[in-house]
């Protein structure tokens, strides 16, 4: 790129810069650049950090941009790195002068003030990279508020997006020791025998949770089954059970059922009452009384409803983080289910369904690794199963395969009874499979669990509706 075609003061192209910000010197440290290319210069082992943390982009001054590639060429090449061969290299290829000339180059060895502080100052150059594209990715969404005719919903969508993009260009993969990695897993555990730090969520269903152990932070949870089985069901009566017991705030992203449907499913697993009983009620009823009980229970529980019939992972990313940030905590998402969420890559137009299941999928686990929260995604099964009237298998989740490889764990709600589903979603009250296929943390198994359509919950033999207290030491 020639010189003309960076603003004055900038370091970026005219191009891209909004008339506000054209002119202004963006958020850099020009001797951190310079003490951070110098060391790269010096030391092997400085060269490696450098190149392990940092992109061209990540500097403010274009000369340093030049530098940094011929330092990264050489690097590929396996040829060594010093004062002479950078200056050759971007000579080959002809950027010396736009580089700052032989002198200055010559000169960058000599800025670095400390070796030992070298890793400070990559960090400030990258904390200053990512303040730059902060700058830039709101400025598109500003001007965007002045031109376009979207939503202000849309808007505020649009700066999440364009913010988070930022949050994942900008990390980093940093090789740890395992024995530092060991230490502090040994430590968490001892914390947690200790009473010091509360175990691992459980859903109250015993069986579940002798196979699962608990729910685990930042692991992605897939729930399948063909439609009428209760799958939304199970998922809220977990949600229900650790919200109750632990208190755990719980987001519930319900893309089929609207939010008085979700709410009416919680109430009626509360009162164990019909959705008849709930419809038909006359005003002397008796059961007022159960109903005024139960709202009395949910109207301080920290659960949480979003009916948003069109929406993508990182619009849920975004609203779970807001979530997060509002109540200082997040212990567990819901996603009601995979297959009706859009993508959100530009191009999806372009997609068939299974890359965009996959990218659904994909961005889910990053999700939760993201926000340390396990999330629960439910999946729809395809027909296969029916056809062949047998038990689900992981070939059978609809339309990708990567959900297979992306879920931490993968459970299949099966009746073991039905040739054919009950699309009503009330079904058959009897014994429901709960099947364990994929389990990273343990053993495969089957649970069974009796479904009550009636009050749309789900029990088994030592079901409480709660967990169970964690082991006396």
């Amino acid at each position: 790129m020639a010189d003309a075609d960076y603003d004055v003061g900038s370091g970026y192209s005219s191009a891209v810069l909004s008339d506000r910000l054209r002119g202004k010197a963006f958020p850099h440290n020009y001797l951190a650049e310079q003490s951070v290319l110098g060391g790269a210069m010096l030391r092997i082992e400085s060269r490696a950090m450098m190149l392990a943390s940092l992109h061209s982009d990540d500097f403010y001054d274009p000369k340093h941009q030049l530098i940094f590639d011929a330092v990264s060429t050489l690097n590929i090449e396996q040829k060594p790195c010093d004062i002479l061969t950078v200056t050759n290299q971007l000579v080959l290829n002809g950027n010396i002068g736009r580089a700052g000339g032989r002198e200055y180059v010559s000169s960058l060895p000599g800025m670095l003030p400390f070796a030992s502080n070298y890793q400070h100052y990559i960090d400030l150059v990258r904390d200053y990279a990512v303040k730059r594209r902060l700058i830039l990715a709101l400025d598109e969404v500003i001007g965007q508020c002045f031109s376009s005719d979207l939503e202000s919903e849309k808007l505020i969508e649009l700066a999440a997006r364009r913010v988070m993009d930022i949050r994942g260009s900008d990390e980093r993969t940093a090789l740890t020791p395992v024995g530092e990695v060991l230490s502090e897993y040994v430590n968490k555990l001892y914390h947690i025998a200790s009473g010091e730090r509360p175990s691992l969520l459980r859903t109250g269903y015993p069986g579940l949770d002798r196979v699962l152990t608990g729910l685990r932070k930042g692991s992605l949870y897939v729930l399948a089954s063909r439609p009428g089985v209760g799958k939304s069901a199970f998922s809220l009566n977990i949600a229900y059970n650790i919200a109750q017991y632990y208190r755990a705030v719980v987001a519930v992203f319900s893309l089929e059922m609207g939010k008085e449907e979700v709410a009416k499913r919680f109430l009626s697993a509360r009162t164990s009452l019909t959705f008849q009983d709930l419809e038909l009620l006359g005003p002397a009823d008796p059961k007022w009384d159960l109903i005024s009980e139960g709202i009395g229970a949910f109207y301080d529980m920290p659960i949480y409803i979003d009916d948003h019939s069109a929406i993508n992972v990182v619009e849920i990313h975004a609203r779970c983080r807001q979530l997060q940030l509002q109540k200082q905590q997040l212990d567990f998402v819901i996603v009601d289910y995979l297959q009706l969420m859009g993508s959100a890559s530009r191009h999806s137009r372009a997609e068939n369904r299974q890359q965009q299941i996959a990218e659904i999928s994909r961005l889910l686990k990053v999700m939760a690794r993201d926000l340390d929260v396990p999330v629960l995604a439910l999946s729809q099964l395809s027909r296969d199963v029916e056809k062949g009237f047998r038990r689900p298998r992981l070939a059978d989740l609809r339309e990708s395969g990567a959900i297979e490889q992306d879920a931490d764990v993968v459970m299949f709600l099966h009746d073991p009874k039905s040739k054919d589903s009950d699309d009503s979603g009330t079904g058959n009250a009897g014994i429901i499979e709960l099947i364990v296929e994929k389990n990273r943390q343990g053993e495969k198994t089957t649970v069974e669990l009796e479904w009550n359509p009636s009050s749309m919950t789900f029990t088994e033999p030592g079901y409480r509706g709660m967990p169970d207290p964690p082991p006396s030491l």
